[in-house]
């Protein structure tokens, strides 16, 4: 029995996350509004997109001015973003307040690097980087044991997982692939560890890019680039951070 040490969501895939004192799990789906959004280099108006690769979207490494925007969360449901330096509050469920966003976002972005973006919004679930909607879940001490060996800031957001649980033992959390877990009310079943990429090169806190690439350090520290695990939510309920995982 662990305690969750944080729960985290990206409404807007490749920029920043948030953190939640609760929130409900649905069963077969991501936490809701993460990645709801991606931004992509488009030259037309389409405002919604099934499921694609993350080959399909910015990212932080391609267009390292994103990395330096902050955002702050006003509401979850409906997804309403202010943008630090901009005095106005962006509901994404409004066309014309998506459209004002992401003008605001280009105005944002380095003029070297042909920042032609669209808001891409997902018609169902979210843009995560696998098909499946799986929540990722990491652990703790395995975060640790990257910022230690690495000299990383101390920020979780670099990893870009979602629920984050209090460990003692570095990527024990691969252990629990195959296995089931009761988290509040809601169960997930463990599918596989997350194969990290050079996405986690760039600092949550400061938008820095890091020379070293991670994911090559860490097989070469390791012996393997994984970090956290997918998990898929199989009976549906509401988490919070005074919850505990429960290995089943």
């Amino acid at each position: 029995m662990q305690h969750i040490q944080s729960i985290h969501f990206f409404p807007i895939k490749g920029l920043q996350g948030f953190k939640l004192e609760e929130c409900f799990l649905r069963k077969n789906n991501l936490l809701h509004n993460d990645r709801k959004f991606a931004l992509s280099q488009s030259l037309n108006n389409r405002a919604t997109t099934s499921w694609l690769p993350k080959s399909h979207f910015k990212q932080l490494l391609n267009q390292p001015s994103l990395a330096k925007i902050q955002l702050r969360l006003i509401s979850q449901n409906p997804l309403i973003l202010e943008i630090e330096g901009i005095q106005e509050k962006f509901n994404l469920t409004n066309s014309a307040a998506k459209d004002a966003f992401i003008k605001s976002i280009i105005s944002l972005t380095s003029p070297y690097e042909n920042a032609n973006l669209n808001l891409l919004e997902a018609e169902n679930g979210g843009l995560s980087d696998t098909r499946c909607q799986w929540v990722t879940v990491g652990a703790s001490a395995s975060a640790n044991e990257l910022i230690r060996a690495f000299s990383l800031d101390e920020s979780y957001f670099r990893f870009r997982l979602n629920i984050w649980i209090e460990t003692d033992i570095p990527f024990e959390e691969f252990h629990w692939v195959g296995q089931k877990a009761k988290i509040g009310d809601a169960e997930l079943e463990f599918q596989s560890p997350v194969g990290r990429c050079n996405a986690i090169n760039v600092s949550a806190e400061t938008g820095d890019i890091i020379k070293q690439h991670l994911p090559q350090k860490m097989r070469a520290h390791f012996g393997h680039s994984n970090l956290g695990v997918f998990a898929k939510v199989i009976k549906s309920g509401k988490i919070s951070q005074t919850d505990k995982l429960i290995l089943q």
